[in-house]
């Protein structure tokens, strides 16, 4: 199967208007709690997506790309959603070709997104 498709210039890679909205939501304490969940949880995600892609285990790959791709989205790290939707979508096709190079994409997009939201954290709290 063809590469995943990289991200356009024409894409964001984050969209600041969906933190706001959490904000307008919940204020910012839920935005700090919301920030420190993801910084947690979106690791763990990509490892389970990784070790499923590595164990053949094409369900698990879904479950845990999905789940990123929700939290992602959430919280604006747009690129890493497209991305995790992208693997989550030939995972539900039941294929994991490519799913590695994915799981390697995503820890590169969200050490990116893991600065931005600590900068947006940070100031929250400032």
């Amino acid at each position: 199967m063809d590469a995943y498709p990289s991200p356009t210039a024409e894409s964001p890679a984050t969209d600041p208007a969906a933190l706001d909205r959490l904000r307008r939501f919940g204020g910012g304490k839920l935005l700090g709690e919301m920030i420190a969940l993801f910084l947690v949880a979106a690791p763990e995600r990509i490892e389970a997506a990784r070790r499923s892609a590595a164990s053949g285990d094409v369900e698990g790959a879904e479950r845990a790309l999905h789940s990123l791709k929700s939290s992602a989205a959430q919280l604006g790290a747009m690129r890493m959603q497209r991305l995790s939707e992208q693997g989550e979508a030939r995972a539900r096709a039941g294929s994991l070709d490519g799913l590695t190079q994915l799981t390697h994409d995503l820890a590169d997009e969200l050490a990116r997104v893991e600065v931005w939201l600590i900068d947006i954290r940070d100031e929250g709290a400032a």
